[in-house]
C-alpha cells in the first residue's frame, strides 16, 4: 500500500516536478517580484510577475493572485477564479490557500457552500501551521453535527495521505 501511494504521487508529480525543476529559478524569481511588488501595493506590476508564475505552478505566486481575484486589487474582482486558483495551491499544500479556499467554501464566494468541504481544508491547514486556520475550524466546528465534523476530519486524513509521500522510517 505505501509504495502504490508512492507511485501515484510520482505519476501525479513528476512530470510537473521536473519542468519546475528546470524552471524553478526563473518561475521563484517571477514569484518573488510579483509578491514584493504587491505587498507594496504596485498591483498591475505584481500581476505582470505572478500570472505567469502561478501558470507554471508557482503555489505561493497562485495564492496571491487569488487573493488579488477575491479583493479586485489590481484585476477585476472575480471570486470563482480566486476560489479555482487557492483549490490549485491548496493541493499543492500551501497553508494559506488550504485556509482560503476553507473560507470561501464556508461563505459560498465563487464556489458551492459546503461546510464538511470547509472544516477539511481548515483542518489540513491547521495541520501545516495555520494558527488562523485551527480558530476557524473550532468556530466551525461548533455548529456542525458531530457527523459532518467526522466526516471533515476523514476527509482531511484521506487528502493529507493521498497528497503526502511515505518516507521510509514511517513505512509500518
Amino acid at each position: 500500500m505505501g509504495m502504490a501511494r508512492f507511485n501515484n504521487f510520482l505519476r501525479r508529480g513528476a512530470l510537473s516536478f521536473f519542468v519546475l525543476l528546470i524552471a524553478a529559478p526563473g518561475v521563484y524569481a517571477s514569484a518573488q517580484k510579483g509578491i514584493e511588488a504587491f505587498q507594496r501595493g504596485k498591483y498591475d506590476e505584481a500581476v505582470k510577475y505572478l500570472q505567469p508564475a502561478a501558470e507554471a505552478g508557482d503555489a505561493g505566486a497562485m495564492y496571491v493572485l487569488g487573493q488579488m481575484y477575491a479583493s479586485g486589487r489590481g484585476i477585476a474582482k472575480d471570486e470563482k477564479a480566486a476560489t479555482e486558483l487557492f483549490l490549485k495551491a491548496a493541493n499543492l499544500g500551501d497553508a494559506n490557500a488550504q485556509q482560503s479556499l476553507g473560507s470561501a467554501l464556508m461563505l459560498g464566494e465563487g464556489i458551492e457552500q459546503d461546510m464538511v468541504e470547509a472544516l477539511k481544508w481548515f483542518i489540513i491547514s491547521g495541520r501545516a501551521g495555520n494558527q488562523e486556520a485551527i480558530t476557524y475550524a473550532q468556530k466551525v466546528g461548533r455548529f456542525m453535527s458531530r457527523d459532518m465534523q467526522r466526516e471533515a476530519r476523514q476527509k482531511a486524513l484521506e487528502w493529507q495521505k493521498a497528497n503526502t509521500p511515505e518516507s521510509p522510517d514511517t513505512k509500518q
